[in-house]
């Protein structure tokens, strides 16, 4: 019992992540919303995919499907790779906004991904 509430809690953060992009870069990208910093678009298109990729990966939790697990781990590492990206290769055209929110994202998709991991494990606690 206490791990689904891991896993539930995991897939509402995930969701709730995940909408977080989906709204900013459909802003950004109809012109409803114009920064006053560089922006990348295909950092935004990639940040609307991986929004939507978090609402299902949510959703998938929330079921307990047997891809969830997969799911997380693909965010995650989806994450940190394009933080890496924004670190090394776009660093000197990339906003300071832009890269906090990919530590943001980096960091909390890292955190749920443990969580999953953990509490989907076979072998752990069921109570």
């Amino acid at each position: 019992m206490k791990n689904i509430i891991y896993i539930r809690t995991a897939a509402v953060v995930a969701v709730l992540i995940g909408f977080m992009p989906v709204i900013a870069g459909y802003k950004v990208l109809s012109g409803a919303f114009v920064p006053d910093y560089n922006v990348l678009t295909w950092l935004v298109n990639y940040n609307v995919i991986m929004g939507i990729v978090s609402i299902v990966t949510g959703l998938a939790l929330w079921i307990t499907h047997r891809f969830a697990f997969k799911l997380t781990s693909f965010v995650a590492i989806a994450h940190i790779s394009v933080l890496a990206l924004l670190l090394t290769v776009f660093s000197n055209i990339v906003a300071d906004h832009s890269i906090k929110a990919m530590v943001f994202r980096s960091v909390i998709w890292v955190m749920l991904y443990i969580i999953v991991w953990k509490k989907s494990a076979p072998g752990s606690s069921k109570t």
